[in-house]
């Protein structure tokens, strides 16, 4: 584990697998409320075989810290830029799970020449009023405390007792920012990369007509769907998902 100091004085928590070597390096994004410690852990070690992996923990989650009052996209693809730059990473291939892949396409079109694939699994691009409604709901800590115990004790772990309740509001008005705020069609229409889209056949976030959607929209953009698969990350197993990744960031690229 190492740490990268943002303009702010946010201190950003990363680690790099594998070798210098490898002509090719892929960048893991967790999701929205997720960190190294549940997320990406048990693919690092394979994919180091064939990448130089960096992993890190968004601002605010994890062990990263966040200086900031709020949550903001801008400023988490401004810590992933400048991360990038102080390892002194041109061009890179990038991984994001939900959240993670959304700040990657935020990435690609803000430098084109820097991303050279990305791949967005079960991440959610269409926020209506009604799944912003629904999602914040879902995102109040009193609320989570109550009814899934479990999973607020596996806050707590991941971002400290602390924490994870201020997390938790920033996350709910992140949502909110992304709906009057984020990405549009015609914005990712100009994305440059080939993006491939992953989603779960039993992901109730992101449903898949709207995976499908988001891929065909985008230029060069895949769509794979996994059977079984549902939105937690949890869900995922290596076969095929492991096999996807290294075919998609790899083919025809090195």
């Amino acid at each position: 584990m190492a740490k990268w100091t943002a303009d702010d004085g946010t201190e950003i928590n990363f680690s790099v697998y594998g070798s210098e070597s490898h002509k090719n390096t892929l960048l893991l994004l967790p999701g929205l409320l997720g960190s190294l410690l549940n997320q990406w852990r048990n693919f690092i070690r394979p994919l180091s075989a064939d990448f130089r992996v960096v992993a890190m923990d968004l601002r605010g989650h994890g062990r990263s810290r966040n200086n900031a009052d709020n949550l903001s996209p801008e400023t988490m693809v401004q810590d992933i830029s400048g991360l990038l730059d102080s390892l002194k990473i041109e061009t890179v291939h990038i991984a994001g799970y939900n959240l993670g892949g959304y700040l990657g396409l935020m990435l690609a079109l803000n430098q084109p020449r820097r991303v050279s694939t990305l791949m967005m699994h079960a991440t959610k691009f269409y926020w209506t009023k009604e799944a912003v409604a629904k999602m914040q709901e879902q995102l109040n800590p009193d609320s989570m405390a109550e009814k899934v115990p479990v999973y607020a004790d596996l806050l707590v772990q991941e971002h400290g007792a602390r924490r994870w309740r201020i997390l938790v509001r920033q996350a709910a008005d992140l949502v909110a920012y992304l709906s009057d705020n984020g990405l549009t069609e015609r914005m990712i229409a100009h994305t440059q990369c080939p993006v491939l889209v992953s989603v779960g056949d039993r992901d109730k976030m992101v449903p898949l007509s709207e995976a499908l959607r988001l891929s065909r929209i985008i230029p060069n953009g895949q769509l794979i769907v996994l059977p079984g698969v549902s939105q937690p990350y949890r869900t995922i197993d290596k076969i095929p998902f492991l096999p996807m990744m290294r075919h998609f960031h790899t083919l025809d690229r090195k």
